[in-house]
């Protein structure tokens, strides 16, 4: 069987987890396949995410060799650390090495917020104060209101993959601010696609997740516009 009759993803992703490739290769629409480049990842600070990003670039130039139809840097502060329109350098950088169109996880949280008409965003992480800080400051600067961002004070990209659905949902219903429009679940290392719509059903609001952003935006960008019963998002149109 030729498994990318319709598009190949090229996934490049940090290499300590397994939640943002697994969760393509589940929810992706048959005929279209994810090919995966893993890069080191050190520390999840800004050093560490500023040197992932890098290695991005020369992950590309490996990945671009099996000729997918789009490259995705999977990660969300890697592609936002260094502030606003980073995401957009980042891209351009990774398709100029590559000859490949190219789009982050940043993008498409970005994307994703506006296809909700989203304005006050809630933040549940993993990640420290002070990444969490930088996150907050990107999405203000991107035009969003963020009233609350709240993580787990992990440094040590180890633990990511140890993140639980549990964990997360916890976090956000114990910080729960009720001016919020859309709640957001930061981090493509965390495996919490099957939480969204429970809980979309108890907050009674959009819930994103990294990797579900990612994958959203890497299908429409494909023109592949189904919808793959990962929440409200994927029944709304991109912007």
């Amino acid at each position: 069987m030729y498994y990318g009759w319709r598009a190949k993803i090229g996934l490049i992703t940090p290499a300590n987890g397994t939640a943002n490739e697994m969760d393509f290769h589940r929810y992706a629409p048959e005929g279209v396949a994810t090919m995966t480049q893993r890069i080191f990842f050190e520390k999840v600070d800004v050093n560490g995410l500023s040197a992932l990003a890098e290695r991005a670039v020369e992950g590309a130039r490996i990945l671009a060799s099996a000729n997918p139809d789009l490259l995705v840097f999977g990660c969300t502060t890697g592609s936002l650390i260094k502030g606003y329109g980073y995401d957009q350098e980042l891209s351009e950088r990774i398709h100029q090495v590559s000859g490949i169109k190219t789009i982050t996880t940043t993008t498409a949280l970005i994307q994703a917020l506006r296809a909700l008409r989203s304005k006050r965003v809630l933040v549940s992480t993993p990640y420290s104060d002070e990444v969490n800080a930088i996150e907050k400051k990107f999405l203000e600067d991107s035009g969003f209101e963020v009233v609350g961002i709240h993580g787990l004070g992990y440094t040590n990209p180890n633990m990511m993959p140890q993140t639980t659905t549990e964990q997360m949902h916890k976090l956000t219903r114990d910080n729960m601010e009720p001016s919020a429009d859309t709640i957001f679940v930061s981090c493509t290392g965390i495996g919490v696609l099957d939480g969204i719509n429970i809980m979309e059903a108890e907050f009674k609001r959009p819930v994103i997740t990294s990797n579900q952003v990612t994958l959203w935006y890497a299908l429409r960008q494909l023109s592949i516009h189904e919808d793959v019963g990962l929440g409200t998002l994927f029944q709304v149109s991109s912007s």
